[in-house]
C-alpha cells in the first residue's frame, strides 16, 4: 500500500519514537537535540538553525489551519509536521477521508480561489492528485493519494504566517 509520508516524518518516527515511555526523553548529539514525549504524541529535532516537530494522535487533531486551506470537512487529522528554519515556519498536515480524490481536489481549489489565491496547477487521477496555490510570494501545495479504494490521504503543506 502506497502512502504519502513526508521524509521528515519517517526520520522522526524511526529516530525519536523509538524511545518509548510516557515521559519526555531527550538527548543531544553534536549540537542536535532529539526529544520525544509519547504521552503528548510529539517528537522534535532542534539545531541552532531550526526545529522539526512531528505530532500525531489527538494532539495533531488540534492543528489550526488557515482559511485558504481549511481542514477538509469530516477528515481525520493523522499527523502534523511543523518546521522552523531561519525564522521561516511551515507545516505539513496529513489527513484522511473516505471521499473521492476529485471531490477533495475541488474543495481545495475552491477554498484557495475564494481566498484570492492563484491556482497555477492542479491535476487529478484515479490514484492521486495535486493542487498548488500562490499568493503574495507564498505557496501552498496539497497532494492526494487514494488508498485501497477506501480512503483519500492528503498532505497539506502551508507556509507559516
Amino acid at each position: 500500500m502506497r502512502r504519502i509520508v513526508p521524509v521528515a516524518a519517517t526520520l522522526l518516527g524511526a529516530t525519536l519514537l523509538a524511545a518509548c515511555g510516557s515521559s519526555e526523553k531527550s538527548t543531544t548529539i553534536g549540537g542536535t537535540t532529539f526529544t520525544s514525549d509519547e504521552s503528548k504524541g510529539t517528537s522534535t529535532i532542534a539545531t541552532e538553525k531550526g526545529v522539526i516537530r512531528a505530532t500525531d494522535g489527538a494532539a495533531a487533531a488540534k492543528v489550526t489551519m488557515p482559511a485558504y486551506a481549511p481542514l477538509y470537512p469530516g477528515a481525520t487529522v493523522t499527523g502534523l509536521i511543523e518546521t522552523e528554519n531561519d525564522g521561516k515556519k511551515n507545516k505539513m498536515v496529513t489527513l484522511s477521508t473516505p471521499d473521492a480524490i476529485g471531490k477533495v481536489v475541488d474543495f481545495y481549489k475552491a477554498s484557495l480561489k475564494k481566498a484570492g489565491w492563484a491556482v497555477p496547477s492542479s491535476f487529478v487521477s484515479a490514484d492521486g492528485g495535486m493542487v498548488a496555490g500562490e499568493k503574495d510570494g507564498k505557496s501552498v501545495s496539497i497532494a492526494f493519494s487514494r488508498q485501497d479504494g477506501t480512503s483519500t490521504e492528503m498532505v497539506v503543506n502551508v507556509p507559516g504566517d
